[in-house]
Parts: structure tokens; sequence; C-alpha cells
């Protein structure tokens, strides 16, 4: 009786003391798409709880692996879930069926929005867009000290973020943080894709104040570049070494 008082005890002692954390995603951008595409095979809208645990073989709702991706899911504006029911959102749905010409565009897009909507992420996209991310194990002394982590949480939440903003495509080789820039480069419309140019040979587009540069490239394949119409030669030469940058990854 005495040895079962003290466990209880105990046990309330831990649970006073556990650290406690602010929000975070604890699974990746990737896993989380996946849950919420097993959701819409079971109808995406109203999938009661009970029948998504026994779609992915579980026993429990206190699962760690299905609470973990239920929350990031949320966090992600992938999921609602209100009494015990749980439908996928607009983004997520488009994210899974997209609707316009360009496809692969919009979903790029939709990506990055959802990595764009948590709390704790808008903070650090916030502080280091545009910038070289720090070290996996500095970001995650960051997240520790200055956004309130658990000690125990930070080295994950510093790892999710990370792999998150590469399924994102915003981060580059260099960790070299592009959020703004990349979704903005996706927002052009109008930008001409069924022209037929022949190799080697550019044609130019004004759309808005925006040039679209289509290049013939090898094998009957085409890139398309598009600036402002008042780009910087700062901005010209930053471009030049990007591609560069490409040429020097593709011979790896």
């Amino acid at each position: 009786m005495v040895e079962e008082k003290y466990k209880e005890s105990e046990r309330k002692t831990r649970k006073a003391t556990r650290e406690k954390s602010a929000q975070y995603p604890s699974y990746e951008l990737n896993a989380c798409i996946d849950f919420v595409r097993t959701i819409d095979r079971l109808g995406g809208k109203g999938v009661a709880q009970g029948s998504l645990l026994s779609e992915l073989n579980l026993k429990s709702a206190l699962t760690r692996s299905y609470t973990g991706r239920l929350s990031s899911s949320k966090q992600f504006g992938l999921l609602d879930h209100k009494a015990g029911l749980m439908s996928i959102t607009e983004r997520a749905t488009l994210i899974l069926y997209p609707t316009e010409e360009q496809k692969d565009l919009q979903k790029e897009k939709l990506i990055i929005e959802a990595f764009r909507s948590p709390s704790l992420y808008q903070q650090l996209i916030r502080r280091f867009d545009g910038k070289q991310l720090p070290k996996q194990d500095t970001l995650a002394n960051i997240l520790m000290n200055e956004y309130k982590i658990a000690k125990n949480a930070k080295n994950d939440a510093a790892k999710v973020f990370v792999n998150s903003a590469k399924v994102a495509a915003v981060l580059g080789s260099d960790n070299y943080m592009q959020v703004d820039q990349t979704y903005t480069s996706l927002s052009w419309e109008g930008v001409p894709s069924e022209i037929e140019v022949p190799e080697g040979e550019p044609k130019t587009a004004v759309i808005g104040q925006i040039h679209s540069l289509k290049v013939g490239l090898s094998n009957r394949k085409s890139a398309t570049i598009n600036v402002p119409v008042d780009i910087s030669k700062a901005d010209i030469e930053r471009l030049k070494k990007m591609l560069d940058l490409l040429v020097v990854e593709g011979e790896e």
C-alpha cells in the first residue's frame, strides 16, 4: 500500500516537472500530406477517428505517431478536426487534386503556403528568409532559448523545420532560405508555355512589369526565365551565379 502511494506520488511529481514546450510541428510536411491523403481515401470529410485508426492499423488515439501527425497536419492548414470528425481542408484538397493548367506550379505554391502556416514557422521565416539558415544543431539551440521549445524536443523541431523547408523547395543546397522569392516566382500569370522556340534562340515577352525570356534547350526542352522589367545589374549578376550553381550541381 505504501509502495503504491509512493509510485503514484512519483508519477505526479514527474508529470508536474515535465518540461512544457511551445507548439511546433513534430512531423514533416510530406508526412502530413500522406496523412491527409489517407483521410481522403476514407471520404475526406467528416471521417470518424475510429475509421482512421483502423485504416492506419492503430489501436489507440493516444499513439504518439497519430497525435503528432494530427497536430502537425492542423498546423500546416491541411486538416480540420472537430467533435472527433476529421476533414481535409481546401488547401489539402488542391494539393492532392490541383485544378489549374499548370498543376505542378499550383501544387508547389500551395505546399509553400502550408509551410508558412505554423505559428513557429512564421516567426522563423521572418527571421531567416533571404538569409543562410544556421546549422541544424545551432537552430535547435535557438528554438530552445528564444522560441520556448522544450530541450528534449529542440533537435526534432529543428530537423522537421529543415526537412519541411526542403519539401517546400525553399531551402537551397547552400542552406540559403528563399521563401517569399520562391513563392513569388510561382505567382506570375500568363507566362507563355506553349510557344515553340528553336534551340538556342531566346524569345522575350513583356507581361505586365515582367520580362518573360524563353530559351530553347537541347533535346527539345526549353526554359522560361521571368524577371522584373526594372531588374538591377546586381540582381542580374546574382541570377548568373545561380545559373552557374545549377551547372556545377548538374556535373556532380
